[in-house]
Order: C-alpha cells, then sequence, then structure tokens
C-alpha cells in the first residue's frame, strides 16, 4: 500500500502584496529529503502536496482530507493558521495522522494537547531522525520507542525524551537540488520566489530571547561546502530574487563563509539573481566577519543595505539576555563604511528586553548615532516565543508583562482567513507600562526625525561642528517641537494607539495613504503623514528656526538647510531628480568623513535610486516597507 503525505508550511508574503512575492517552503522540503532517503519511506510514501500559501482554511482542509499523514511546520506567522487547518482537517479526515513541529508549539506545556486535541504528534527539537523514525514505524505506530517526541495519549502528553540529532549533516539531501520544489515553481511561473540558504546549523549563543539554540543543541554543524555553493546556483538559475540566509552566526567559519560569498557575488554578477539577501552576522569580536561584510558590499548588485541586529548596547541587557554583539569598534567600521559606499544599514532594537530602561533604551539610539548609524533602525517590540527562556523563565523574574496581540503580522504577513497573533512584552520590573508608552514615543520621535532623514544633516553637522551630543541636540528639539500644534497632536495620537493596542491586542489601525500602520511600525505614521498632507516645508521650517539657537553663520546654516532639503525626498519633488546644488561648505564629506570644513564652492549631485514614474501610493508603500533601501533619502555624491 502506498500512504500519501502532505506538507503545510505557510510563509508571509514578502513585502507588499503586488510584489508577489513568497518563500518556497524549505523546513518542510528538508525534512521530507531525509525521510527520503529511506528505501522503505520512499517506496511506501507519496508526497501529494506543499502548501506554502496562505488560501482558505476549508479549501485547504479539504484538499488534504486523503492524505495518511499531514505534517505542519510551525512558526509565529503561521501558527494559527495551522491550527485552523489543522482543526478543520481532523473533523474531515479522523483517521489521518497530524503531526506537528517547528519552534512555535509549546512542547514544555503538559496540557498541550489539552489545548490543541487535534494533534496526533509534536515532533521536537530538530526533527529529521525522528520523522523519518515516524514514518519507519508507520504502519506498528510503535512511537513510544523515538526519541523526540510529544504523544498525544487521549490528551496526555508523553514524552518520549531528548531526539537524537543528525551526526553529519552531509547525511540530509538538499530539497533545491532534488527538485522537491519544482513542481511548485512549475504550477506558479507568476510567483517572485524566495529562498532560504542553511549553510550551517546551530547556535554557541543561548540568547534568552530566541529559542534557536536550544532547538539546535547549541553545536554549530555544517552542510558540505560543495553542496551550498550548488544551491546557490540554483537559486540563482531559479531567479530567487530574495534569499534569507538562516544561519544564526555567519561569518564565524571565516575560510568557508569567505566562498560563499564569494559565490555570492559571482551568481548576481553572472544571473542578476539574488537581487539582495539578508543574514545574521556573527555575534563574535573576529575581524574576519568584518572583511567579508566588506567583500559582500563592495559587489556592485548588493548595496541595498546591510543589516545588523544588535537588539541593545546596554552591557547589563545583554549580560541578562547571553547576548554577545560585535565588538563596538567593528561596528563603527562597517558603518563608516557603508556610508563611504552610499550603502545604508538597518539596525534592529528590541524593546522591552529583560533590564532595558528608559535611561538605556534612549542611550542605544545616541551610542548608534555616535557610531555612525544614521539610516536605519527599526525597533521591534520584544516577544514572548514558546519555548524562549524569557518565557520560561525570566517572565517571572522580571516581572515581565505580554499582551497577545492579533495584528501584528497583518497586511502583507497575513491573509483574511485567519488572523496570527504573538505575545509582546508590555512592560517589565524595568520598564513599567506608562515608561514602555515613553519609550515607544521616543522611537516614533527619533525615526521620524533622524532614521527617516528630516534632520540627519543637520544634527551630524551640530554635532562635528559644534561638538553638541546628539542626545543634547534631539532632548531640545523635542522641547522646542511642543509648541506646534500638528507634531503635538502626532504625537498625542501615537501614545494613544500604542496604549490601545498594547491594552487590547487589537484596534482599527490608521489609514495613512491607504495604508494601514500597524502596532510595531506606528514609528513611520507622521513621515508617511508628512507626505501626505504635503508638511515637507512646515518641518523644514521649524528645524531652520530651531537651528538659530546655535548661532551658526548665515551662509554655512544656509547650506546646510540646503543640501538637508534635498537629502530628504518628498514625492511631489521625485521627477527633478537627480540635482545638482552647489554650497560654499563642503558640508557632505564634512559630516561623513574625516575631512575639514572648507569654505570653497562644491557641487554635489543628490539623485532618487528608483522608478521616478512610480505612484503615490506606490511611493508611500515602499517607505512603509523597504527600510533596509533607504527609500526616500537621497544618494549624494561630489562633482567634480
Amino acid at each position: 500500500m502506498t500512504y500519501q503525505i502532505a506538507w503545510v508550511q505557510p510563509n508571509f508574503q514578502q513585502g507588499p502584496r503586488e510584489f508577489n512575492a513568497f518563500y518556497l517552503p524549505y523546513s518542510a522540503g528538508v525534512i521530507w529529503s531525509y525521510a527520503c532517503t529511506d528505501p522503505w519511506v520512499r517506496d511506501n510514501f507519496e508526497c501529494t502536496n506543499m502548501v506554502w500559501r496562505r488560501d482558505d482554511v476549508e479549501t485547504v482542509a479539504q484538499g488534504l482530507r486523503h492524505n495518511h499523514v499531514v505534517a505542519f511546520s510551525t512558526y509565529v506567522w503561521n501558527h494559527q493558521y495551522n491550527y485552523a487547518v489543522a482543526r478543520r482537517l481532523r473533523e474531515l479526515a479522523p483517521d489521518c495522522v497530524i503531526i506537528f513541529g517547528g519552534p512555535e508549539p509549546a512542547i514544555t506545556d503538559p496540557d498541550i494537547f489539552q489545548r490543541e486535541p487535534y494533534m496526533d504528534l509534536i515532533v521536537c527539537y530538530e526533527g529529521e531522525i525522528t520523522f523519518r523514525r515516524v514514518l519507519q514505524q508507520f504502519e506498528t505506530r510503535d512511537w513510544h520507542s523515538i526519541p523526540g517526541l510529544l504523544i498525544n495519549d487521549h490528551g496526555r502528553a508523553i514524552n518520549t525524551g531528548r531526539s537524537q540529532r543528525v551526526e553529519s549533516l552531509q547525511e540530509v539531501p538538499s530539497p533545491y537540488l532534488t527538485g522537491i520544489f519544482d513542481q511548485i515553481m512549475r504550477d506558479n511561473p507568476d510567483v517572485e520566489w524566495n529562498a532560504t540558504l542553511e549553510t550551517n546549523r546551530g547556535c554557541p549563543f543561548q540568547c534568552t530571547f530566541c529559542d534557536w539554540g536550544s532547538l539546535t543543541y547549541n553545536k554549530v554543524k555544517h552542510f558540505e561546502l560543495d553542496r551550498v555553493l550548488a544551491e546557490l546556483d540554483w537559486m540563482a538559475q531559479n531567479r530567487c530574487g530574495f534569499i534569507s540566509i538562516t544561519d544564526a552566526n555567519f561569518g564565524m567559519f571565516p575560510e568557508r563563509d569567505n566562498i560563499i560569498a564569494d559565490k555570492i557575488i559571482e551568481i548576481q554578477r553572472d544571473y542578476g539573481y539574488p537581487k539582495t539577501f539578508s543574514v545574521a552576522w556573527a555575534k563574535n569580536q573576529k575581524r574576519e566577519v568584518v572583511d567579508i561584510v566588506k567583500k559582500l558590499l563592495a559587489a556592485p548588485g548588493f548595496n541595498q543595505g546591510l543589516t545588523l541586529s544588535v537588539q541593545s548596547l546596554d552591557v547589563g541587557v545583554l549580560e541578562n539576555i547571553r547576548r554577545r554583539n560585535m565588538e563596538m569598534s567593528r561596528l563603527e567600521e562597517v558603518f563608516e563604511l557603508c556610508e563611504q559606499k552610499n550603502i545604508p544599514t538597518y539596525t534592529e532594537l528590541i524593546l522591552g528586553l529583560p533590564g532595558e530602561s528608559l535611561s538605556s533604551w534612549r542611550d542605544n539610539f545616541w551610542r548608534l548615532f555616535r557610531m555612525g548609524n544614521h539610516t536605519g533602525l527599526t525597533v521591534f517590540q520584544a516577544q514572548l516565543l514558546e519555548n524562549a527562556e524569557m518565557n520560561l523563565t525570566q517572565k517571572a523574574e522580571y516581572d515581565i508583562a505580554a499582551q497577545t496581540v492579533t495584528d501584528y503580522f497583518s497586511g502583507s504577513y497575513s491573509n483574511e482567513h485567519v488572523t496570527e497573533g504573538i505575545d509582546i512584552v508590555i512592560s517589565t520590573r524595568d520598564l513599567p507600562f506608562e515608561q514602555m508608552l515613553d519609550a515607544e514615543v521616543f522611537s516614533w520621535y527619533i525615526n521620524t526625525w533622524h532614521i527617516n532623514g528630516i534632520s540627519t544633516v543637520a544634527s551630524r553637522f551640530v554635532n562635528r561642528y559644534l561638538g553638541v551630543d546628539y542626545s543634547e541636540f534631539y532632548d531640545q528639539l523635542w522641547q522646542f517641537l511642543q509648541s506646534d500644534p500638528w507634531l503635538v497632536k502626532e504625537q498625542q495620537e501615537i501614545r494613544q494607539y500604542y496604549t490601545n493596542w498594547m491594552t487590547q491586542g487589537q484596534i482599527r489601525h490608521p489609514a495613512i495613504g491607504g495604508i494601514e500602520i500597524h502596532g510595531w511600525n506606528l514609528i513611520h505614521r507622521t513621515t508617511l503623514n508628512m507626505h501626505v498632507e504635503q508638511q515637507y516645508d512646515r518641518m523644514f521650517q521649524l528645524l531652520e528656526k530651531f537651528l538659530q539657537r546655535y548661532r551658526l553663520k548665515p551662509g554655512l546654516l544656509a547650506d546646510v538647510m540646503a543640501l538637508q532639503r534635498r537629502y530628504l525626498i518628498a514625492y511631489s519633488e521625485i521627477n527633478t531628480y537627480p540635482t545638482s546644488i552647489q554650497l560654499d561648505h563642503n558640508i557632505w564629506e564634512y559630516i561623513t568623513t574625516d575631512q575639514e570644513l572648507t569654505s570653497a564652492p562644491v557641487n554635489y549631485l543628490l539623485d532618487f535610486p528608483e522608478d521616478k514614474s512610480m505612484s503615490f501610493a506606490r511611493f508611500l508603500e515602499l517607505f512603509y516597507f523597504a527600510r533596509r533601501r533607504n527609500f526616500g533619502k537621497a544618494t549624494v555624491e561630489r562633482l567634480a
């Protein structure tokens, strides 16, 4: 008899809906490819379907009901959807074996099957060996002898112990190279596919907000280098526009990671793909990490941004979460290099980590600015992941309170059928609720003015020319702006929206130019409003009036404001780019390099490196989504 098996791993859509960009279901593919290394499994099981997109629950469940086994790969962005499909599938197919895996099922919860009775098995931790053994013993159902399972015994969870880890990753075939995704891609030629690249597995660190290390037993193992290089060739040949490198610490093995970096540069040059990629850089102090970054950034095709996930810069917070960032001097070097090459940096901070106070949170921004991070900085609310230490033990230790919000993955990250929910931190011992709101408002303020480009040139000039620290500059600007009714109203509404979001879990968010601004991205609200309501002049008038307190020479102030006005791009002016401006001082070199300020005529070319015929809605959409691309700010080049 041939047993039918199907997989469910819907990922979120990448970017606006018009992009039609989706991830291939890598986790399902790699576990299925490993299972098929056993001849009996290969001969007795037939894969009928891999669900990679969030279609209607009823339609999907009906399509799965004839399978003997359905396996769900479950993450924070699809867990409610997976639960809904599995719940309906159980009604339609009572005898189907429903198996869950991935980081989301709460494997430490003894009552998991009381809450989710439709699950038969949960595969815990690394899943390849455990899942293959489940299929090997499918006919006998003797699963109690298989390590790495939670078994639903009439609602009682039976834990079969720690799972066996794959001894050598060379045993795991590539789902790309074995053709597992070929049919999906043939059936959906209009989709812009994104791919997941796993070059190694494991993480030697144990950040408490993450469950990565615990799920992979910490020890790092490598996939064969030739296999990784062949996968990159496959991704380029199949026009995968975005590659997500899932290594927890890319660059920690410099010799092989340099070769991988060279390959990425090669395929982009030869095929034009990938368009860009994301990577979590090694959390160590090795010089070689910076060298790999330099190599990738020097390649002509990869100038859309570099992601740096620092989470916090406070020593105490980092100790609490057992986090090791790249050394500060190395970070500063990367920021400097990126600026020299007009490459935006995209830095991530997490609000609500254990030990983070309002003071330390504000200081994170000042330290990043001093190091040279001025183009991209996104704030994420700390999440309580089901199997992470911060949820299991630190929640009580640090008096962490959470709210389930059901619109975190709204918009392009969800669909109309099922709303995902995630537990976000709304207060801690060191950051009570009202101070959390203060931190949210502060993040909105700094992103609006500095990161989104309204005052970036001006603040950097004042910092270097007069030695005014960013903290002093923006504290004074904040007080000054309290006299402007339009901005005060924006501030009040931002605070109210965050209050409602963190207490109610779901609210109707403001629609700005047709875009619904959801909770964690409310920091973009005012900048989008500024474009919709054409408040550019108002902002720059306020800024220029504020700068008068520093008693800059009139010609110097005029030069700073001229460059500042053209650096931030208004939609109504995109057709005027590229544009040149003549200044009497070398303002740009002065704020971006170690050149001294000179008083001599200088010409700058400023450009908008995007489609200048785009619609207003498209402009706003890209501003909202494309954080890594430094969208909405001009490139600056000195003319001879």
